[in-house]
């Protein structure tokens, strides 16, 4: 009894011993998590500290700053105008509400949304290294400094800066975001007791998760077959006839099934039609399924370079179309690639951590790099998401690489996340305005036409006009049929008074683009200049036809119907122009002078008064208002308007007249003479015969 006493009480010794060790481990657990926590956080901010006065760029113009859907917080209105990539928008309408165009709030919201990335890859990669195949891995016991260099690296590489800097692409960051919580919330809950509440709890908020994902952009898509993958690869030890015989991969099977139907029946096959090139942007040939698909074999295989060695980073690459599978470079590109996937396949059964940094990097990509045409090949905001898998594979590999000199493994990889920040702090610099970035693009891809137009249209803000036509010409010279560079030196040439020249590219550009509505509009505009208005009116009445809520279209056709003496006309079509503008104030205004010309006096007034309205310091519309009412004997108003009129233009000579004339009959004979006085001292000469008549 006195053994099997003392062996009790060493038994509690021991249990009380395990039990301090493990409040021991858990503060240092605490510890660590607060400094990587803190280090992450502290890195990402220095590395995109110069990126907060980052200008609007490229696809920010259109979508953000010229884009009234984001103007209000209408849910349903961002809803109707882009489902598809809804919470993004909502995010930008939220940024606009606040502070309309200031970029700060912008950058601020981007930079906070990598950081929880960067903080979700490392949550992911220490979930990886605590599934049931990990924790046997000979990797498991570097585990928690994988998973944190697979966070270091994510928030300091310099691909990402388009993800973050280039503020539009928040669309990559925040599908990133819900794909990596649901990612993460799916691997917490198989770590946990299945049967307990708390992981159905955490299975539902996943499933909220990719929801949220699918709706903020369209390469999300392929999160069900990551989980799938995940699943595979971390928690499955059985072979593969064996796992299909388990009845929750039916169901899974079952679930991505609805899942492709859904997607299939929300979105039009038109995605895997052909892409006119010619009328965009790039190339002078159409982008079909497949030739987009050879493409993409290289641009592949320059997502892995710069991954690997981010050098000579690129806005817009000058990548060429793969026209066919044949082609040598093709050829070549694909082996390469399909060897990758062999490797990845062939470690299965060896190191499944090198599979899944593989399979997650092609899956990732599958969307935007496999057959559905888009118009750009190349964007390096697409590595986005796929780079966790080329980050945790990096990482793991380094540590294999060194086997047992772990001190060794994580000089190397500070000494990478240190030589990325420094690219990416380097990088946020030629982000800084379009100047910085489209030379930027120039140095590096000196025949890509697109540089140079979008340079020009910079230079021309910054009333440049000299700079802005040496881009288009060398845009057009690099890409005769560009209609971009051609309608944006048509209108250079419009604003500098070259008429013939800016009707010319405007004829090429509707030669190319026959709907292609501000070249027809803007070439109506300068037929009208040289009094051609038959050919004016042609082109105003096709642009309605392209447009019919096009206001300024219908106003111009108006004044040609007003030239012509076509009242009627020209006054339904300022109507429209209202109808679509109601504050389009000259179609009041001239609404106002054909019931003028038409002594329809008190209507004149009613629409001088809706033009007062909305422009309320014009000298002209003061005095032909007071004309409407000195004929309808209201003089106190027609004087009111004819000082307001010399306020605004002190020389007025025939509002000093007018005005002389009302109080002269009103018996104001001394003021009168003044004003006839001023009228004449300020040219208008038949002042001088009533002066000598009256003022003596």
């Amino acid at each position: 009894m006195k053994k099997e006493n003392k062996k009790s009480i060493v038994t509690k010794k021991t249990q009380t011993t395990d039990l301090g060790n493990s409040k021991i481990l858990e503060l240092k657990t605490w510890q660590y998590n607060f400094i990587g926590f803190t280090i992450i956080i502290i890195l990402g901010i220095l590395i995109y500290l110069n990126s907060f006065n980052c200008t609007f760029h490229f696809d920010d113009l259109p979508s953000i700053k010229n884009n009234k859907v984001i103007q209000n917080l209408s849910a349903s209105a961002i809803w109707k105008s882009s489902s598809n990539r809804f919470i993004p928008y909502y995010s930008l309408a939220i940024n606009y509400h606040f502070g309309q165009l200031n970029v700060f709030g912008y950058h601020l919201v981007n930079l906070i949304i990598h950081l929880i990335n960067s903080l979700l890859v490392w949550w992911m990669a220490l979930l990886i290294f605590s599934t049931p195949y990990m924790k046997n891995n000979a990797l498991a016991k570097h585990g928690k400094t994988i998973a944190f260099f697979t966070a270091l690296l994510f928030v300091s590489h310099p691909l990402a800066t388009q993800s973050v800097t280039y503020i539009v692409q928040r669309l990559a960051s925040i599908a990133a975001l819900f794909y990596f919580l649901t990612v993460a919330l799916y691997l917490k809950a198989r770590l946990i007791n299945n049967k307990n509440n708390l992981a159905l709890l955490i299975y539902i908020t996943a499933f909220v998760s990719a929801i949220f994902a699918f709706i903020s952009k369209e390469n999300a898509y392929t999160l069900p077959f990551s989980v799938i993958m995940i699943e595979i690869l971390f928690f499955q030890s059985i072979k593969f006839s064996s796992f299909l015989k388990d009845k929750r991969v039916w169901m899974g099977i079952a679930l991505i099934v609805i899942f492709i139907t859904i997607i299939l029946t929300r979105f039009s096959f038109s995605i895997f039609n052909s892409q006119p090139m010619n009328n965009l942007t790039i190339f002078e040939k159409e982008i079909t399924p497949f030739n987009y698909l050879f493409t993409q074999f290289g641009v592949i295989l320059r997502y892995i370079q710069l991954l690997f060695l981010p050098i000579n980073q690129n806005f817009d690459y000058d990548i060429p179309l793969s026209l066919t599978f044949f082609e040598v470079k093709t050829i070549l590109y694909f082996l390469i690639l399909l060897s990758l996937i062999v490797f990845g396949a062939y470690y299965y059964n060896k190191n499944r951590i090198i599979t899944f940094g593989i399979f997650w990097f092609f899956i990732a990509l599958l969307v935007e790099s496999s057959i559905i045409p888009i118009t750009d090949v190349i964007f390096e905001h697409r590595t986005y998401l796929p780079s966790f898998g080329f980050f945790i594979l990096f990482s793991s590999t380094i540590f294999l690489i060194f086997k047992d000199k772990s001190k060794t493994a994580i000089i190397v990889l500070t000494f990478i996340t240190v030589f990325y920040s420094f690219l990416t702090f380097e990088r946020n610099n030629i982000w800084k305005d379009d100047n910085s970035l489209w030379s930027d693009v120039i140095l590096k891809a000196p025949t890509k036409a697109r540089a140079y137009v979008n340079r020009g249209v910079f230079f021309l803000n910054e009333k440049k006009k000299l700079e802005a036509m040496n881009d288009f010409n060398k845009a057009v010279e690099l890409q005769h049929n560009y209609v971009t560079a051609l309608y944006d030196r048509g209108h250079q040439y419009a604003e500098s008074n070259n008429i013939d020249l800016a009707i010319k590219d405007y004829s090429k550009v509707l030669e190319l683009d026959p709907n292609y509505l501000a070249a027809c509009y803007n070439r109506g505009v300068q037929y009208a200049n040289k009094k051609l208005n038959d050919l004016s009116m042609k082109d105003y009445n096709h642009a309605i036809e392209i447009d019919s809520t096009y206001a300024d279209a219908y106003y111009n056709r108006g004044n040609l119907w007003m030239i012509a003496k076509n009242y009627e006309q020209a006054f339904k079509d300022f109507n429209k122009a209202i109808e679509f503008n109601p504050k389009y104030e000259n179609a009041y205004y001239n609404k106002a002078i054909i019931f003028q010309k038409e002594a329809k006096y008190e209507l004149a007034i009613a629409e001088f008064n809706k033009y007062d309205e909305l422009k309320p310091n014009d000298e002209a519309a003061h005095f032909n208002r007071a004309m409407c009412y000195e004929i309808l004997n209201k003089h106190k108003e027609a004087i009111n308007d004819y000082d307001k009129a010399i306020e605004l233009k002190h020389d007025y000579s025939l509002a000093y007249f007018n005005r002389g004339l009302i109080k002269f009959n009103a018996g104001i004979k001394d003021s009168a003479c003044m004003d006839w006085k001023k009228a004449l001292q300020y040219g208008y000469q038949p002042a001088g015969d009533v002066v000598n008549k009256y003022c003596h």
